[in-house]
């Protein structure tokens, strides 16, 4: 490791300068913008460090950019996405999002730290490993996606058509970082996401107010089925939801007492005075990583201007999305979230899955963490801050 050591220092500034020509290039999947500029920068970024890179066209998506290299007994898949988060509001910026700048020893851009920062080291890391140590003793595979910011749509598709090619016996994820005390932070699972609208009319147009004694309430009976949901004391109440919650082992619970959670930073970034239901300590780290949400995400019904408007609204609507654990997924949950409505008088209310991700979660024991950990250890020369789970 020492040569290679030698070669990152001895080449920062370059692999600093190939970071921020790439930063430079928006790919705004969402707005389509900067796609095919995203995709073959991408690509030249694999060629410099000796992979041969290919853009494989996914149907109404933007290209995977794949490359594979090196051989041996087991296989690595490195995956990232080069696409990016919009940049508004822009007033915010200091500096330009797509004119890299350093200040006081950071890179600020768009995308210098999700995911454009990651991905370039992995690739440069691979050129450092090159030219130290030649080529690597197992097979490494890259699978770059361009609309992950959009919450990967396509990629379960592309996924399912090329299942033999991206056989891999551990995956490195993108991300990344470092907790508040200062230790390198790993993340061995991700939670799912169903993100819902639902809707309901209960009239033709809106009404006068004075007509609410005899008329329903659009507004009204949307509350009440988003109140059948959630209990008072945070419990998801949709029955079969929690049933098929996988509960965390001993290992997992192991994890969650050594990993650090800075109670007090957190009620003070977010500004409030006790977390839900008064939780702390291992209760709350187990709740905020290992149980499932639901969460109304906005409400729209009637009138919301200024002053007053009487008025009996006819139709009202609510975004409301739930983050997933093993073994809830998208469309399980659509299935019990329709039912429940039904079975409590609630066949009025129109629901649409509006996008979904099931969670994922890697064993404690599995090889490729142990490895991880092991690295991190010789690396940074402390224990790593790792999470069985990520909130998100």
């Amino acid at each position: 490791m020492e040569h290679f050591e030698a070669w990152a220092e001895t080449n920062f500034e370059e692999n600093l300068a190939v970071l921020i020509d790439y930063l430079r290039v928006p790919t705004l999947a969402g707005q389509g913008v900067g796609v095919p500029e995203g995709a073959e920068a991408t690509a030249a970024l694999l060629a410099a460090a000796g992979v041969e890179p290919r853009l494989i066209d996914v149907p109404g998506a933007p290209p995977v950019v794949y490359g594979e290299i090196g051989e041996g007994p087991r296989t690595l898949m490195v995956y990232d996405h080069y696409d990016v988060q919009p940049a508004e509001p822009l007033d915010l910026w200091t500096s330009a999002p797509y004119e890299p700048t350093i200040r006081d020893g950071r890179l600020y851009a768009r995308g210098a730290a999700d995911n454009r920062g990651e991905l370039a080291a992995r690739v440069r890391a691979l050129a450092g490993y090159r030219a130290t140590m030649g080529e690597p003793p197992l097979k490494i595979k890259f699978v770059f996606e361009g609309e992950e910011e959009i919450g990967s749509p396509h990629l379960g598709e592309f996924v399912a058509a090329n299942r033999d090619m991206l056989e891999a016996d551990g995956c490195l994820w993108e991300g990344g970082g470092w907790d508040d005390d200062g230790n390198p932070e790993m993340t061995l699972g991700l939670k799912g996401i169903a993100y819902f609208d639902l809707r309901v009319r209960s009239a033709d147009a809106d009404l006068h107010s004075s007509l609410a004694a005899i008329v329903p309430d659009a507004a009204w009976r949307l509350v009440w089925a988003l109140a059948s949901l959630k209990d008072a004391d945070e419990r998801i109440t949709i029955e079969g939801f929690m049933a098929r919650v996988v509960e965390p082992g001993p290992e997992d619970l192991a994890l969650l007492e050594r990993l650090p959670l800075n109670e007090a930073k957190i009620r003070e970034t977010t500004g409030i005075a006790r977390f839900v239901n008064g939780l702390t300590g291992l209760a709350l780290k187990r709740k905020l990583y290992f149980e499932p949400t639901c969460t109304i995400c906005g409400l729209t019904s009637g009138y919301g201007g200024p002053g007053a408007k009487t008025v009996l609204p006819a139709e009202a609507s609510a975004k409301v999305d739930f983050r997933l654990v093993p073994d809830l997924d998208p469309p399980t949950v659509e299935r019990l979230l329709r039912d429940h409505l039904d079975r409590h008088g609630f066949a009025d209310i129109e629901t649409r899955l509006i996008s979904g991700v099931a969670p994922a979660r890697s064993p404690v024991n599995a090889d490729i963490v142990r490895a991880a950990i092991a690295t991190a250890r010789a690396i940074w020369g402390m224990e790593p801050a790792v999470s069985p789970n990520s909130p998100g």
